[in-house]
């Protein structure tokens, strides 16, 4: 029955989503695995430098129209300004499928080891394949990158599902060192792969149960983490919890890892609700339970992060932690439409084994109206602080580029896995989905950053900004590098 109405639902569930912020196997040889880079650390050529993904699913490939793509930047000892560049498409040599026209791959994506080989795999969504059934594509990682083929995965219910791959989360959910794959599709809710991921055969899938009770709840973030210290990843979803209700409140879903798989939990009290705000995870406090980042942009003095620290009954258990920017010492004044938090991540920036959190306020007037901006929030053994807090623009000297009207500097933001020069701290990789690059643009041409680490957090010394232009491509309005991974 829900088939029927699909184009119906789907235009309502985006619109209801956009309201709250939103926005054929191949095989290759493997190499010898490397010593691994450091911590979470994306390394897809396993040469111990973390490497960043850019991804602009609304890219035009070959002449077609938001088929979509991905930017690699590869580290080195100099970071991502001293390594090589690879763009990826489904036109590129050994990748699955074909480019088509509102494919957008790279709508979603996330790391980690699937096969075990020991280089970090990528896997993308491509959620508008198959008249918008979506898919998932696992991009292996091995000696010189992502040169070595990959597989694609449908919804375990094909030609039932809408967007399927919109949400992509990597976690070892199981706890036996093997990683397994999550994601998200608009009618069947969260579906979980096993382990056993191979260079030509990817797991079977389960579909969790989303126990709504006579509701139609609708998923739209995911994320993963030990909250609960037991050596298990657990899952997190977030969305509608009644797409069919007048209203649409947040719900958050939260399964318990286990050997045996995970289990449906009720999350404790103090985990706020929330449609579109679950941004990122990771030990803030440093107390050897994974902590969950929920952001509303909304939020009175111009947007609030919050952090919910992990703890023996899962997230949250161990309390919260609200800043906005009337917080003591975080630097500025909030004020509406800033949008503080309308993006976050999580890493450790300056080193010091405290997770801290990168927050975009796109919204945010630096120099320029919605010209944007991006903020570091410390952590610390009593949790998130303001303590330290610093706040990056175009107008800081350094950061390439200049603030001007409507560049939406921190649309999206990453921290986590994004050592690129092995130096043991997190870079911030900063989106600005509205920078013009080319004449005639509409705002919307979109420039990426990456913004180094350092022993008092992030720097603009050594900033690096890249363009669609890097890659020699002249398309407009595609707001290059727009998405990034949690």
């Amino acid at each position: 029955m829900r088939r029927m109405r699909k184009s119906v639902v789907t235009a309502a569930a985006a619109a209801a989503l956009a309201a709250a912020g939103l926005s054929v196997p191949l095989s290759g040889s493997a190499a010898a695995a490397p010593a691994p880079a450091a911590g979470d650390t994306a390394d897809f050529n396993g040469d111990g430098y973390g490497d960043v993904v850019l991804a602009t699913p609304d890219a035009t490939v070959n002449g077609v129209k938001k088929a979509g793509h991905v930017a690699v930047l590869y580290g080195s000892k100099d970071g991502v300004a001293g390594g090589r560049k690879q763009l990826v498409s489904q036109a590129s040599a050994k990748v699955p499928g074909v480019p088509e026209e509102s494919d957008r791959f790279g709508s979603a994506y996330d790391t980690g080891d699937l096969d075990g080989d020991g280089y970090t795999d990528l896997v993308v969504g491509v959620s508008g394949e198959n008249g918008e059934d979506g898919l998932m594509t696992v991009l292996w990682g091995g000696r010189g990158g992502l040169v070595h083929g990959g597989l694609s995965m449908s919804s375990p219910q094909t030609g039932l599902d809408v967007h399927y791959g919109d949400a992509v989360v990597v976690g070892d959910f199981d706890g036996d060192g093997k990683q397994q794959l999550a994601t998200r599709s608009y009618y069947g809710g969260v579906s979980l792969s096993g382990d056993g991921f191979t260079r030509t055969r990817a797991p079977k899938q389960q579909r969790l149960n989303l126990h709504g009770d006579d509701v139609f709840r609708v998923v739209a973030r995911l994320d993963a983490g030990d909250y609960d210290g037991d050596g298990d990843d657990d899952l997190l979803a977030s969305g509608i919890a009644n797409m069919e209700a007048d209203e649409h409140s947040g719900w958050v879903g939260y399964w318990k890892g286990g050997r045996d798989g995970v289990t449906f939990t009720r999350p404790p009290a103090a985990l706020p609700a929330t449609i579109s705000g679950l941004e990122g995870s990771g030990d803030v406090n440093k107390d050897g339970y994974a902590d969950v980042v929920i952001a509303d942009k909304d939020a009175a003095h111009g947007g609030a992060v919050g952090v919910y620290y992990g703890g023996k009954r899962g997230p949250g258990s161990g309390g919260g932690t609200v800043l906005d920017q009337e917080s003591p010492g975080v630097p500025g004044d909030g004020a509406d439409a800033d949008r503080f938090g309308a993006s976050a991540s999580v890493g450790d920036v300056d080193g010091d084994g405290y997770a801290d959190v990168a927050v975009g306020a796109p919204g945010e007037d630096a120099d320029a109206p919605d010209s944007g901006a991006v903020y570091l929030l410390k952590g610390s053994a009593s949790g998130l602080t303001g303590t330290g807090a610093q706040v990056l623009s175009q107008s800081t000297a350094g950061v390439p580029g200049a603030a001007e009207d409507a560049d939406r500097f921190g649309s999206a933001v990453q921290a986590r896995g994004t050592d690129t020069d092995g130096d043991g701290r997190a870079e911030v990789v900063v989106a600005a989905s509205g920078e013009d690059v080319f004449p005639g643009a509409r705002w919307d041409d979109g420039s990426a950053w990456v913004l180094r680490g350092a022993a008092d957090g992030v720097t603009a010394a050594g900033a690096y900004s890249i363009s669609e232009k890097a890659f020699g491509l002249t398309y407009q309005n595609k707001r290059f590098g727009s998405v990034l991974g949690r």
